[in-house]
């Protein structure tokens, strides 16, 4: 059951940087349409309870579980005086529901897909490739792996890694055939396909503009190509921009903002990449 879920973790030696990195990468995965959990791995004697309050009182009364709930959030604090729960039962407290991705943090040696990071000066090795599951590395010096690597700074990069990863295992859209062929379809019958993409496909990623993008006259998205060159940087083109005899499929929807001006090269906009999408 724990493979099928949207975990992603965030795995280094102590003292590397992973809550801030983590602090720094969260609003960005937010912007891209991403609603998010967090699961931390933390020390054993901790207390997110403040002395005084009413809920601390209660749990030093005896109670083992203590919710405290308003209008606006709740918070469930549990004794375990057994020991730490099994990873499993940590994972069902979440309401899955209501999350794209649970990020985690810690727990290196639980089964999950893990990006890795790594600073130099705290002189420790590499988790990769002992453990296979990383997939990723985020390193202030370059290293001797194949896998994708990206420095601290390049959180955007790192955003977009993560949503094309997230994409690829959401599995194909029955609609991409279709969307495809949206320049050639009537006005409404696109502006549905589009919508009917969107509600597969929520992501949100941010990408450069290789060819000039229009000012927008109706539609609210562009059928377009999305990919990365070398360093990972996502680049699109609307399809509109190809030779028809080398067309390629449409694996992303240009937002359109009728409000903005033309798009020249080189500008970012945003794109909604369809169910799919591999990078």
């Amino acid at each position: 059951m724990i493979s099928q879920l949207p975990l992603l973790g965030f795995v280094a030696w102590s003292g590397t940087g992973k809550t801030t990195l983590l602090e720094r990468l969260i609003p960005l995965l937010g912007q891209r349409g991403l609603r998010l959990g967090v699961l931390k791995h933390t020390h054993h004697d901790f207390d997110m309870d403040q002395p005084g309050k009413d809920s601390y009182r209660l749990r030093k009364a005896g109670a083992r579980q203590v919710m405290a709930a308003s209008s606006r959030r709740h918070a469930r604090i549990v004794e375990t005086p057994d020991g730490e729960p099994p990873f499993p039962a940590l994972l069902a407290g979440f309401d899955w529901a209501q999350l794209d991705l649970l990020l985690i943090e810690g727990f290196k040696h639980e089964h999950f897909p893990k990006i890795e990071l790594h600073r130099s000066a705290i002189g420790r090795p590499l988790l990769f490739p002992e453990d296979g599951e990383v997939m990723a590395l985020v390193s202030d010096s370059p290293q001797a792996t194949t896998l994708p690597q990206f420095d601290f700074e390049a959180l955007p990069a790192i955003a977009d890694f993560i949503c094309a990863w997230l994409s690829e295992r959401q599995g194909a859209s029955p609609h991409q055939d279709r969307i495809a062929d949206h320049d050639q379809q009537p006005p409404a019958q696109a502006a549905l396909l589009a919508s009917q993409a969107l509600i597969r496909q929520p992501l949100r990623l941010s990408a450069l503009a290789m060819t000039a993008i229009p000012h927008p006259a109706g539609d609210g998205y562009l059928p377009a190509h999305l990919g990365q060159d070398a360093n990972g940087i996502l680049q699109v083109s609307p399809t509109s921009a190809f030779m028809p005899s080398a067309l390629p499929a449409a694996n992303c929807l240009i937002e359109l903002d009728p409000s903005r001006p033309a798009i020249a090269p080189g500008e970012r906009v945003w794109v909604r990449p369809l169910a799919g999408w591999m990078p």
